[in-house]
């Protein structure tokens, strides 16, 4: 293998991720080998490594599935700057929806004023208060589908008393909850039956006997596969290389679910996000060769990884 060249990055959030993390910065690591660029990008929240663990795992070629698919990438980007093409070329790119971290009227006014039709939301920090506020969301803008992402937070009793009193319509609109609860086939099933929604499963796919109606699938760490579920395909909330990975992976496959690729906004604006353009449900692809980003990758500072067998 090529030499394996690491430029650490920091990503300061504009606000709360998530319901199991707290923190304002998240650190990764960008990728070259060769010709090629990837990302590197954990969530030691929920389960992940950490950065120096990941580039323990780098360094000794253990294939962990954050370090297959950056390797994946990085081929593939590799490949592609070295033919000059774009890996986006006659490929289109699924839409997104708004992800909305922190749940105000203001961000979905704004939301939808930049022309979302889904919007996905975190969930499980405020039990039956938090569902009674996207109620009141949902009856100001009926047209609006909703995903709510737990991130396993939730409890099994709670969801079901606080979608208790959910007329039809407004169930209706409900496109899926993801990870609600801990992964469980029977208590899924329950849920889904009680509840009358469907539930996306993200964290535990391989557990999945089918008793989820979609499949969240992140192309940082998981193998994209079609199969009698729906797919919907998010970014990692990394950096914009990976971003930019997952919108291509999603594109790759001919993904035509309303996916999650529009993530640049969560974080504060810099030279990479800037060539994403404003945020909204259509990608913009940023120009040049694999997946673009050129000349600013060529302008960071490089290290080159040592091998554990260099000691």
């Amino acid at each position: 293998m090529d030499d394996v060249w690491v430029s650490r990055y920091f990503l300061e959030a504009a606000g709360s991720l998530n319901a199991r993390s707290q923190r304002v910065v998240y650190e990764g690591v960008l990728v070259r080998i060769g010709s090629g660029f990837g990302c590197l990008h954990p969530w030691p929240e929920l389960g992940d490594p950490t950065v120096i663990e990941c580039l323990q795992d780098l360094a000794r070629g253990r294939e962990t599935a954050l370090v297959k698919k950056t390797l994946a990438c990085i081929e593939a980007d590799g490949k592609a700057r070295e033919e000059g093409r774009s890996l986006f070329d006659e490929l289109k790119v699924p839409s997104s929806h708004a992800t909305l971290p922190v749940l105000t009227e203001a961000a979905v006014e704004e939301a939808v004023s930049k022309g979302f039709g889904f919007v996905k939301t975190k969930a499980g920090r405020g039990g039956v208060s938090e569902l009674e506020l996207i109620r009141s969301l949902v009856r100001t803008w009926p047209e609006l589908r909703w995903r709510i992402d737990y991130n396993e937070a939730g409890l099994f009793e709670e969801i079901v008393a606080g979608f208790r009193n959910w007329d039809a319509a407004e169930l209706g609109v409900i496109d899926f909850l993801e990870d609600p609860v801990r992964y469980d086939p029977v208590k899924w099933r329950d849920l889904s039956k009680v509840t009358g929604l469907s539930l996306g499963n993200d964290r535990h796919q391989e557990e999945d006997d089918g008793s989820s109606a979609v499949l969240v699938q992140k192309p940082a760490v998981d193998i994209l596969r079609k199969g009698r579920q729906r797919m919907v395909v998010t970014s990692y909330m990394d950096h914009p290389v990976g971003q930019c990975y997952a919108a291509w992976e999603a594109a790759r496959i001919g993904c035509r679910e309303v996916c999650g690729l529009q993530t640049h906004g969560l974080f504060k604006r810099d030279e990479f996000t800037e060539l994403l353009g404003a945020v909204g449900p259509d990608f913009v692809v940023p120009d040049g060769p694999g997946l673009g980003f050129g000349d600013l990758l060529e302008g960071l500072e490089w290290k080159r990884l040592a091998r554990d067998s260099e000691g």
